[in-house]
């Protein structure tokens, strides 16, 4: 119990001690916060001998996230982001043909080298689509052996994390050397978070505490409309209509002014987003990457590199702006939960929604896919 107090404590204490370093460190405005957390709870996590409490960690990871997604959300201005629908579908389906023909061609490099490569296969475009949920599902339908679940997500965690870093650090510079900035200068009109720094301390603790109350209220809501519609409820079965349901109550609430207008409702989002980068390293082990050390390592690696860069020649090719496939890869191969963080870090809330509903369309999808492509390749 006192453990997990400490740790408890690490996690939400932290944070707050890299927001006020960003202001006199250069190293931590180069790297941004969000990577000094990410690579701190790294460390801690793989510090030998040292005790972590990985259910408070799964419980800080979603809390941080369902929370901050409708902080995001509210002072977002919806009104401009209508004209970039069309080219936010296009881009994820680009996504999508691009992890198809490298599971299919991961399948005839590594058919004699992997287990069950048909499977493999498949789980790799259900993750790589839709989620982890998708990946679960696919093996147990497909009968896929334990071990080779594991070595696969394993890999899994450690090249999709590489490329989080990537895409929260350098990725909006480097996209930018090829592809079309985005359309419209969204950070002139994202947000009516001023966040005034005149106000008082304690007009700045309302203000926030009046953020979080909402914001815990539209995840109460949606997930008690989770409860409501599922018959079988878990919180695994429950996680794509609880993002739903809280990204159309934030959604909502951001057409009102009082809302949109309510100051610091962004850096309550982005102090959580932190504590979710730093629950997020912590649960990288690398006892994981040593044992996922195999062909399927390869073959998971394989996957991932070669479908980013499909995914990017494509974008090329149709000159899709650097936004849009940015946030239309990280709905493909992470998922809802990475939407806000990724949004965030790139500058541009305003493609939080559509990138969410982008992220809840591949989890409807993939175990299609998946399922599909593992009974053609047998």
């Amino acid at each position: 119990m006192f453990i997990s107090f400490i740790h408890l404590v690490l996690l939400l204490g932290i944070p707050v001690l890299v927001n006020r370093m960003e202001k006199s460190s250069r190293i931590v405005r180069w790297l941004s916060p969000m990577i000094i957390c990410y690579l701190v709870g790294i460390i801690i996590g793989n510090i030998p001998g040292l005790p972590l409490n990985k259910e408070l960690l799964e419980y800080t990871y979603g809390v941080s996230v369902y929370l901050a997604i409708p902080l995001l959300l509210f002072s977002a201005n919806f009104k401009r982001m209508l004209d970039q629908v069309r080219p936010a579908f296009f881009a994820f389906f680009l996504g999508v043909i691009g992890v198809i023909i490298s599971a299919v061609l991961a399948f005839w490099i590594f058919r004699d080298q992997v287990p069950q490569p048909a499977a493999a296969s498949g789980m790799m475009i259900g993750v790589y689509t839709g989620g982890t949920p998708n990946m679960s599902a696919i093996g147990v339908a497909l009968g896929v052996d334990e071990e080779v679940f594991v070595l696969l997500n394993s890999a899994d965690i450690v090249f999709t994390g590489i490329y989080f870093i990537f895409l929260i650090t350098v990725g909006k510079t480097v996209l930018g050397l090829f592809l079309p900035n985005h359309k419209k200068d969204w950070n002139n009109h994202a947000t009516e978070d001023s966040g005034d720094p005149e106000s008082s301390s304690g007009q700045r603790t309302k203000h926030v505490i009046s953020g979080l109350l909402l914001a815990v209220a539209t995840l109460v809501v949606a997930a008690g409309c989770s409860r409501l519609i599922l018959r079988n409820w878990s919180i695994e079965r429950a996680i794509p209509l609880i993002i739903l349901g809280i990204t159309t109550l934030g959604i909502a609430a951001s057409f009102q002014p009082r809302i949109r207008r309510l100051p610091h409702t962004y850096s309550t989002a982005n102090y959580l987003l932190l504590v979710f980068a730093l629950a997020m390293g912590s649960m990288a082990d690398f006892k994981e990457l040593l044992a996922s050390s195999s062909n399927l390592f390869l073959f998971c690696g394989f996957v991932v590199l070669c479908s980013v860069l499909i995914h990017f020649i494509l974008a090329f090719i149709f000159r899709l702006d650097r936004d849009t496939v940015i946030i239309a890869s990280t709905a493909a191969i992470f998922g809802p939960p990475f939407i806000g963080p990724v949004a965030s870090a790139i500058g541009n809330r305003e493609i939080i929604a559509f990138g969410i509903a982008l992220g809840l369309m591949g989890i409807a999808m993939g175990n299609y896919l998946g399922l599909g492509l593992a009974f053609l390749l047998k």
